[in-house]
């Protein structure tokens, strides 16, 4: 599975991921320190504005960052637009979803993914038979 992550997003989703390991470390004082250290090196390498929007979604218990699988939003469920699949799969750019506002990155979905599920037909019977 090919991934379209840019730098920032990255440091975004590991961002995400210390701080809940952190959450649950919180009785471990020597893990906990090691956890807030890392954090605060991320933190240090991602711009303001992206930081301030990371911590609003947090605040209110949600993922600042998630996957666009199918072309849909993981966050909100909605279809994003195909331009905007396309910018996200040739640019480096940081990319948010015009729906909920979270920045998004793309996971290229994998052939198998790609197929049409394909149901058997079943013959359809008159409820009452002549």
């Amino acid at each position: 599975m090919k991934s379209y992550i840019g730098d920032t997003v990255r440091r975004l989703l590991e961002l995400h991921s210390l701080e809940e390991r952190l959450s649950v470390l919180r009785q471990d004082k020597e893990e906990s320190l090691d956890a807030q250290a890392l954090i605060e090196s991320l933190r240090c390498n991602l711009p303001v504005g992206v930081l301030i929007c990371h911590d609003c979604f947090r605040a209110a218990g949600k993922r600042s960052v998630v996957e666009v699988r199918h072309g849909v939003c993981a966050g909100c469920h909605t279809v994003v637009p195909t331009e905007t699949v396309t910018e996200m799969k040739h640019g480096d750019g940081l990319d948010s979803c015009g729906r909920c506002g979270r920045y998004i990155y793309l996971m290229e979905e994998e052939e198998s993914d790609r197929q049409p599920v394909r149901h058997p037909i079943r013959s359809v019977t008159a409820a009452n038979p002549p």
